[in-house]
């Protein structure tokens, strides 16, 4: 992807540009959310990322996962849409915006263990407390408002 996206800045610089990608909600037995702890800027946040070239979305977020993460997810659900420009741009520390499209997902089942060696962008991956939530930047809090809107109404909230 880094090549896809280079090449799209090179064209247009840092300016902003809409950008399709994935977020997943991935929940243990004990209710623990799988977090990660982001490389460039130490915060917390939920496995995530962009489409790549040739790549279906289903394909895109099982694969940030496993980037991320170690663990293979084996059964997902789309659970939102969130397109909103507020929460949705994010501008990196290298100053390139990006306005994201993004499916958000949900998965109580994968398999594998733990593992964040050899990537770059994620320095631990743990299930904790959902006290944590708090600690999450708001676009990606707002995936548990499309989580409990699917389970209590049974389709994918729209953002």
């Amino acid at each position: 992807m880094k090549d896809y996206i280079a090449r799209i800045r090179k064209k247009i610089g840092r300016d902003k540009f809409i950008h399709p990608g994935a977020r997943i909600i991935v929940e243990n037995d004990k209710g623990e959310i799988l977090f990660i702890e982001r490389a460039d800027n130490g915060n917390p946040g939920l496995p995530a990322g962009a489409l790549e070239e040739n790549e279906t979305i289903e394909a895109c977020i099982i694969r940030e996962v496993k980037e991320e993460t170690g663990i293979d997810i084996t059964a997902l659900e789309v659970i939102g849409i969130s397109t909103n420009p507020e929460v949705e741009t994010v501008r990196y520390p290298n100053g390139d915006e990006i306005q994201y499209f993004t499916v958000e997902f949900y998965s109580n089942s994968w398999k594998g263990e733990l593992n964040t060696g050899g990537t770059a962008e994620v320095k631990k991956a743990a299930f904790r407390d959902r006290r944590n939530l708090e600690k999450l930047p708001e676009n990606e809090r707002l995936a548990f408002e499309s989580l409990e809107y699917y389970r209590k109404e049974g389709k994918i909230k729209l953002r």
